[in-house]
């Protein structure tokens, strides 16, 4: 806290402790209402120029309810399923191996594919492998029936060569199991150049597709469970993996577009990795069902990550096998439901302008590895399915940008919610972090839409990067400048365009290292209980809070506190002596009508609110205390709200 601020709260309170229950005016000098700040925000190239970022609405009644990880069952025995086509090859496993037809051969333990083709495999053998060693410019596809394969001292499926790509089809019913040894992989700095070094009980050269009706469990005691130095697809089928490393890798890409999928992992779930061709390491999960518990990241993109559907729940852990820390815990949003009343204050004004957020801030109960539920080096977009995260790292990550353009998101996570390096945009969807230390985190973030509830221990919002200290001192309804430049150039920016938010937070409740712009939507703000942070934080200079449109509110303390301008929608702002958690509020005009009410979640000694229903130049009363119907995320029918008691009246600005 710098000394100006200091000696600006020092003043005011003592103003409040002569005059008592005194009523100050606002200060409206430099009321901003000529439109220079008008929230337009250029595209940055990240997003695609024509995209539909247009606001969006979101309701309070839409919910996201987190599904949970089924318990994996072992499976010790294969099952023969039905599978009615004929097939030119037949591969009998057992004591010794039997090979019915062209295209594969055996020796001792060990078939090897030589030939495209369909080749349908079947029996159990305790230390045995399948090879696929072909140039055929044509698929191989292995129909597992009821298949129980382990082998000692490599893969149990070792794909050479396979040019086209090799498929994995579960018969309707079967239960088939492969296992592999555990010291057979060689060491990086033991690997010479050009040779092929197998490291997963599935260990692919090729592309690999999983189809099927059946069950294919995957056990990699040594490393990863599949992995492929290609593309790697999962259309249908169920897939059971457990490794001591990675569960699945498709170097160059994975799709996920059927089926189900469970992985436990000691390393990432699902990752892919090249980065050095254009066009590769991506992943891709497009439909089925996915439940990964990881000790690392659960999805992990070496370039774009990208949800259009399916069903995810994601696990991840530290390295020492804890995953969430309850240190980190933040009021649930039933927090918001509590009862009515409180002790009437002893004093109301006008509020002070306020500092920032402390530099130097960080989390130090973050996990220590990288355990993030969804990760992209590049870009990652959600535009459906259902989501739930539990992550002892970020819950979404993405080193470039983030847009979430639908689908059902809840997170639970141990540091950020929701980060990107560089862009946020939320402009659809129904996203709950219901546990972070930072909420949402990026540069510059743009909420547009969907219906978003975000908890966090520190700041609800953080647009980061530039100056970490708050914005110019003076009374409440002082301007400064801000600029149209911010997204263009980088500069740390926060827009509130459309959709519904609500922020729970234990620091900031939103924070911009620059301006912080709301043109449209609805914005519930339930900020910091203690003075070193602010409900509204921005940065440092010419940097402020703007509003044209919408409907805001920000409650919290007043040590830190800062105010929005009116930019085109009048504000109403204040600070008071502490009012209790469970007080009900509310804002009336001078007609008598009540415009806004709340029941206040946590204690709060500030307030600042514009909507369409306030006129700059009016005054407004406000009220506290009462009675009123149950509250949805902390607001409550003005016509059921009674009983209250008047604190005092100060005019919009």
């Amino acid at each position: 806290m710098n000394n100006q601020h200091i000696r600006r709260t020092a003043a005011l309170l003592a103003v409040l402790l002569s005059f008592g229950s005194l009523l100050v005016s606002c200060s409206k000098e430099g009321d901003k209402t000529d439109g220079t700040q008008n929230g337009t925000v250029a595209n940055n190239g990240i997003i695609p120029s024509g995209s539909d970022i247009e606001p969006t609405t979101g309701s309070a009644t839409q919910v996201v309810t987190p599904d949970t990880l089924p318990e994996v069952v072992t499976v010790e025995d294969p099952t023969i399923g039905s599978y009615a086509q004929t097939t030119e090859t037949v591969i009998t496993l057992g004591g010794s191996i039997t090979v019915d037809g062209t295209g594969a051969t055996a020796d001792g333990k060990t078939v090897t594919v030589t030939k495209a083709g369909t080749y349908l495999v079947s029996g159990s053998i305790a230390d045995g492998q399948i090879v696929v060693d072909t140039t055929d410019e044509a698929k191989v596809v292995l129909i597992l029936n009821g298949v129980s394969l382990t082998c000692s001292d490599g893969p149990a499926v070792f794909v050479k060569s396979a040019p086209k790509r090799v498929e994995f089809y579960t018969a309707e019913g079967s239960v088939n199991i492969l296992s592999d040894g555990t010291g057979y992989v060689v060491a990086d700095e033991d690997q010479a150049e050009g040779q092929i070094y197998p490291n997963a009980c599935i260990y692919a050269s090729e592309d690999l597709r999983f189809e099927g009706e059946g069950t294919l469990y995957v056990n990699g005691n040594a490393d990863k469970g599949i992995n492929t130095k290609d593309d790697l697809d999962v259309r249908s089928g169920t897939l059971v993996i457990t490794s001591v490393g990675v569960g699945m890798r498709g170097n160059d890409s994975v799709t996920v577009s059927g089926g189900e999928i469970t992985v436990t992992a000691g390393g990432d779930g699902i990752k892919s990795a090249n980065i050095e061709t254009v066009g590769k390491g991506q992943v891709l999960i497009e439909n089925g069902t996915l439940y990964i518990t990881a000790t690392g990241d659960g999805i992990a993109a070496a370039t774009d990550l990208t949800v259009t559907g399916g069903v995810m729940v994601i696990n991840t852990k530290d390295a020492d096998s804890s995953s969430l820390s309850a240190a980190n815990e933040s009021p649930a949003y039933e927090a918001l439901r509590g009862p009515g009343g409180g002790m009437p204050p002893g004093g109301f004004g006008g509020g002070p302008g306020g500092g920032g957020g402390m530099p130097g801030e960080g989390n130090s109960n973050k996990s220590s590895i990288s355990a993030k539920g969804l990760k992209a080096a590049g870009t990652l977009i959600v535009s459906g399915g259902k989501i739930t995260i539990d992550s002892a790292d970020d819950g979404i990550h993405a080193d470039d940008a983030v847009w979430i353009k639908d689908g059902s998101i809840h997170i639970s996570a141990n540091d950020d919610g929701i980060h990107a390096d560089h862009t946020l945009t939320i402009s659809g969807g129904v996203t709950e972090v219901a546990k972070s230390y930072e909420g949402v985190e990026a540069n510059q973030i743009t909420i547009s839409g969907g219906t978003n509830r975000i908890t966090a221990s520190d700041d609800g919002t953080n647009a980061n990067g530039g100056t970490s200290m708050g914005g110019p001192g003076g009374w409440w309804g002082h301007s400064s400048e801000s600029t149209e430049e911010d997204t263009a150039t980088g500069t740390p920016l926060l827009t509130i365009s459309g959709g519904y938010t609500v922020a729970n937070a234990a620091g900031d409740g939103i924070d911009s290292n620059g301006n912080i712009v709301m043109t449209g939507g609805t914005l519930y703000v339930y900020g910091p209980t203690n003075n070193g942070n602010g409900p509204i934080d921005f940065g440092d200079g010419n940097c402020n809070m703007t509003i044209s449109g919408g409907t805001f509110l920000a409650v919290g303390s007043s040590g830190m506190a800062d105010t929005a301008q009116n930019n085109g929608q009048a504000v109403f702002a204040a600070y008071m002596n502490t009012l209790q958690a469970g007080t009900l509020i509310g804002i009336k005009d001078a007609d008598d009508h009540m415009i806004a009410a709340f029941e206040l979640p946590k204690a709060i000694a500030s307030i600042v609110y514009s909507s369409s229903a306030l006129t700059a130049g009016e005054t407004y009363t406000f009220v506290y205390g009462g009675q009123a119907g149950e509250a949805t995320d902390g607001v409550v029918d003005v016509n059921s709200y009674t009983g209250y008691s008047e604190m005092g009246n100060l005019e919009a600005y």
